[in-house]
This record gives C-alpha cells, structure tokens and sequence, in this order.
C-alpha cells in the first residue's frame, strides 16, 4: 500500500501557476456575489466578469476593490463580460451606478473599455451606460464575442489565456 501511494503522489500533476492564481482570485473574490476580476499586469488588462443576478452593492464592493488593487496602475484597458448577467436592473439603479462610476478614481485611468454581451438587453444597458459616460472620453464598445473585444483592445493577450481566466470566474467553487 505504501508503494502505490508513493506512486500515486510522484504521478499526482502539480497545480499551475493559474491553478493557483484563480484559487487566489476566488479567495479573493469570495465576498463579492457573481462578480469577478483580474488584472493581467504584462497585458495592462483588466479582465471582469458578472455572471448571474448581480446586486447593485456587490458590484460597488467589487470596483471599491479594484480601486484599493489598481492605485499604483497609471493606465489599463478593460475586458468586461456580462454574457451570463441575469440582472434585471431598474433605470434608477442604472443611473445611481453611472454616479457611482463616475466618481471613481480609476476611472480617469481607463484607455479602453470592451463590453461583452449576448442579449440585447445587456446591449441596452451598456449603450445607455456609454451614453452617459460620454463626456469621460473613455472609448467603450459592445461586442457580441470575446475575440472581437481583445482585438479592439489591442493588448497582445492571447484569446485562450482571457477564455480560461472567464472560465475560470464561471465555474462554480465546489
């Protein structure tokens, strides 16, 4: 017995660095319901991701977090997915979430900002949020697929690398 739990040990894959990193990231993110973020340092890219019904308060923590994270970032791009956003969110909450937005510090950072959706409610919320973020001159764009989205950005990450990290924030902690 000892001989094959010697083997099975040596024959046992080591965790990866991602491994690790997205048990960090889910450690991390533990305390905020269905949003997610990371930011990827070499890329100057900041991947987020909404999955599920998503409560106003959570995403405040969940940018509050960003903010405290990224202060020493002089300026990134940013990757959102809400493909699997079930919210259903009112115009006043739209509106109290521009405010919000508005005021944050790092928002003065942003280069670029990618939305990525798939419905067209999602695509409604975001082209009113771009609306009123106009006067910001962060370029913001909906796009129907990730891959559209890193092309547009421009960053140089690869497509699988984004699709695993999304993956990632989308697979339920057992």
């Amino acid at each position: 017995m000892a001989i094959i739990e010697k083997e099975l040990y040596l024959h046992t894959p080591k965790k990866t660095t991602y491994e690790i990193t997205y048990q960090l990231i889910n450690k991390i993110n533990s305390n905020v319901k269905n949003s997610y973020y990371m930011y990827v340092k070499e890329h100057k890219l900041l991947v987020e991701c909404f999955c599920g019904e998503i409560e106003f308060k959570d995403v405040v923590e969940l940018k509050k977090e960003i903010e405290d994270n990224l202060k020493e970032v002089v300026k990134f791009n940013i990757l959102v997915d809400i493909q699997e956003d079930i919210s259903t969110l009112s115009i006043e909450k739209l509106d109290k979430f521009i405010q919000f937005y508005q005021n944050l510090e790092f928002s003065s950072k942003i280069g670029r900002m990618a939305v990525v959706t798939s419905t067209p409610t999602q695509v409604v919320r975001t082209m009113l949020f771009i609306d009123a973020l106009k006067e910001n001159n962060t370029p913001i764009k909906v796009f129907s697929s990730v891959k559209s989205a890193l092309d547009w950005l421009n960053t140089g990450i690869d497509l699988n690398r984004v699709k695993s990290i999304l993956e990632n924030f989308k697979t339920p902690v057992c």
